[in-house]
Order: structure tokens, then sequence, then C-alpha cells
């Protein structure tokens, strides 16, 4: 009678957990679609792109106006804060730079946008082959339209780069277009230089956002004892900041401690209150720890690390799975004594800038921060270089992308662009009395 009692109390307990686990099951299914590194993960829906359709209307409705007259531009006689640097390159018809550039400057108030000096570099030696050449929109928004050095070596290599048209070919040809767009923002002396690649999005408030970024990463490198650091990263790649294999150790061990420690932690209630020893028995102890324990954390890790343990929002050092080369913001220190250099003068070709430049920060010990959440969205699905096209320039699930971009509220960001507009005019005035 008494050995019925106790399995109809197993049962019953069983039963009730396995009510509690399915629910949970299902929260997390609505919860967890957008991480890829859950079993709930959903590409379809993850993939839409909600607020970066909202910024891309935004953006087209500002370049559009843009072709028709001249908006505010840099001026000489303000403090250069930010060059923003991009390079674009021909897709053979297809072209994501008017949204780009238009999405970079649609909200900027006037002070923000004399801050930034916006130098756009068609990356042909005949520019012509682009197929926004001489679009008026361009003209109008852009601070610079460098070209390729005359006179020098380096148009006959280009030229020969542009005939290969391989990998190869490509990884040499962008680290010289990198040396392109570094030397002529070093040209206005900005504090800092951001170099943008041509198929992203920025969110309402880019800029603002930036800036207090970099305040904090350059206290944090103070307090590292470091004087400087090589880059504040405002886009990684969300697919990879999942559970890494490198870390399985760590998940294993910390996994069976907490095991132990609800085992320790039962046998002690079990043994310092009495009462608790009836329904504390062995079986329910295995039970708890033997079976609903080990199925919580199998449901934990499947849920996926991005939904269960998200970044915390602010500056973090990322010198692992830190992808790609999309946004990248340098104090111009660094600029100058050695990026330029670095790409200038390398005759690798074997890496893409992304990877060569992490290659050379990892060998000289570069302080990499980034920004969380990111700031731009990765939205180019077709390549500038072949690899991975896709038709009409559709996204697919082996392209750099962001998912908790897509949550953003534009009304929540204005209301802060907003804000921080009319701080800045606060602090306009006051200066100017």
């Amino acid at each position: 009678m008494l050995a019925n009692i106790r399995n109809r109390g197993i049962v019953s307990f069983f039963s009730s957990f396995l009510l509690c686990y399915v629910i949970a099951a299902f929260y997390l299914r609505s919860k967890c679609y957008r991480d890829p590194s859950s079993i709930f993960f959903r590409p379809r829906s993850a993939r839409v792109l909600t607020y970066s359709s909202f910024r891309k209307a935004q953006a087209q409705k500002h370049s559009n106006l843009a072709a028709l007259h001249a908006t505010t531009q840099w001026t000489n006689s303000t403090d250069t804060e930010l060059c923003v640097g991009v390079a674009s390159v021909s897709r053979h018809g297809f072209s994501y730079l008017k949204e780009t550039l238009g999405s970079i400057l649609e909200g900027l108030d006037d002070l923000e946008r004399r801050r930034i000096y916006l130098v756009v570099f068609l990356a042909h030696t005949n520019q012509s082959e682009h197929e926004d050449f001489r679009q008026p929109w361009l003209f109008n928004m852009a601070d610079s339209l460098p070209t390729y050095p005359n006179g020098t070596d380096t148009i006959g290599l280009v030229r020969q780069l542009e005939i290969e048209r391989n990998y190869e070919a490509h990884a040499r040809k962008q680290k010289i277009d990198y040396s392109v767009l570094l030397n002529e923002c070093a040209k206005v002396n900005p504090k800092y230089t951001m170099t943008l690649e041509d198929d992203v999005i920025a969110l309402d408030g880019w800029y603002h956002r930036t800036l207090d970024a970099l305040e904090v990463a350059s206290r944090k490198t103070r307090e590292l004892g470091r004087d400087s650091f090589l880059y504040l990263r405002v886009f990684y790649d969300g697919r990879l900041l999942g559970w890494n294999s490198e870390e399985w150790p760590l998940y294993v061990e910390s996994s069976v401690a907490v095991v132990i420690i609800e085992v320790f932690i039962l046998l002690a209630l079990r043994w310092r209150i009495a009462a608790s020893r009836k329904a504390l028995t062995a079986s329910i102890i295995f039970l708890i720890c033997g079976v609903c324990t080990p199925m919580l954390i199998g449901l934990f890790f499947a849920a996926g690390r991005n939904c269960m343990i998200p970044k915390t929002p602010g500056v973090h050092l990322m010198h692992q799975y830190g992808c790609c080369a999309q946004g990248l913001v340098f104090p111009q220190r660094q600029v100058l004594d050695h990026l330029i250099p670095l790409y200038r003068d390398t005759q690798d070709n074997h890496a893409a800038v992304d990877t060569f430049l992490e290659d050379w920060a990892n060998n000289n010990d570069g302080l990499r921060w980034a920004v969380t959440p990111v700031l731009i969205q990765h939205v180019g699905g077709k390549s500038s270089h072949g690899a991975g096209d896709q038709e009409a320039g559709s996204l697919t699930d082996d392209m750099p992308f962001d998912y908790s971009f897509e949550t953003n509220d534009p009304i929540k960001l204005a209301k802060e662009h907003r804000a921080r507009i009319a701080e800045m005019r606060r602090q306009a005035t006051s200066t100017a009395r």
C-alpha cells in the first residue's frame, strides 16, 4: 500500500514536470526562432527584413530627394569627428549603394552631418563600369569621390587584377581599395575613421551610438593599461555566437557541476529537515537529478546560446568570432601608424581584408571592441566578387546577418535620436555663449 502511494507520488511529480517541460519548450519555440544555434530556428521567419525594410524605404526617399537638390554636407570649419569610407564595386547590374548611403545620412541633424566626412570610392579604374557612376544623388551625398592615384604603379596593378577576376585578385585588390579610402579620409584628419561595405543598412541614431561606444571603448582601453585600441566593431555575424565546439569542455563541466550541486542541496535538505525526508526519497532525488535536470540542461542548450544567454548591451572585447568587415571604426592613430602602410605595402593575395586584419591583430595584440546591439545590418545577397551570388540579391543562410537587428523599434530609436540631437544643440548653444 505504502509502495503504491510512493509510486503514485513519483508518477504525479514526473507528469507535472513533463507538462511544465512541454510548456517551456513551446515558449522557447516562440522566443528562440531567430537564434541560428537553436533547434527552434526558423530561417524564413528570422530573415524577414522587418526594421531593415523600414530603413530602406527611408533611405530611398532621402536619396531620391538628394538627387534633386544638394543636402547638408561636411564643413571644413568644424571638427571632423568621423570620416566614413565606403568602397563600392559593380555587382553587374545590381547595386545596394544608394540605400546604404541613404541610411547613413537619413535622419542626421545638420550638426551631426557637418562633423561627418563621407568618402565614396567607386573602386574601378574605369568608374563608368559602376552602376551608380555620375548619379546626381551620389554627387550630392558624398563629400569626396576619389579615384585610383594616377602616375603610379598602383593603377597598372589594379588593371591587371581587374582582368584576372579570381579570389586571389579580389583579395589583393580589396586591400588596395581600403588604402585609397583611408588615405582620402586622412586628408581631413578625423578623430576616427569608419569603413563600411556598400551593402549595409544603418539604424536611426547610428552616429550618436557610435560616439558613445567609442567613448566607452577608450575608457575600457585605458583601464586595461593600454593607450589605444585597434577598432570598434559595429556589426558582427550573429551565426557565429552560438555554442562553439572549442568551449564544449566548459559546457560539460558546468552541466556536471549543476547536477552535483543539486544532489548536495537535496541531500542536505533531507538530512537537516526531517519533514522533507518523506518527500525527498532516493527515487525522487534520482528522478530530479538524473532525469529532470539533464532534460532541462538539454533544453537549455537546444534553445540556443543567443536566446538563452544574449550578449548584454554595451561594449565588449571581441577577439574571436568577430566576422566580418561590414563596419569597423578605427582611431586615426591606428590608421596612420598601421593600417595605411599595411594595406598599401602588403603583397598578400590569400586572405580577404577582414581575415587579413584579424591575423595581423592576433600577431600584434590589437585590442578589438564590439558594440551590442549592432548598429548596422548586412543586407547584401549578391557578392561583389562572385562568391555566393544569389538571384536578385536575395538573402540566404550563408550570408553574414544579425538577427536581433530586425527587432529594432523605429519609434523608440527616433525618439532616442531626437533627444540626443536636442542635447547636442544645447551643448552647442552653451559653447557659443
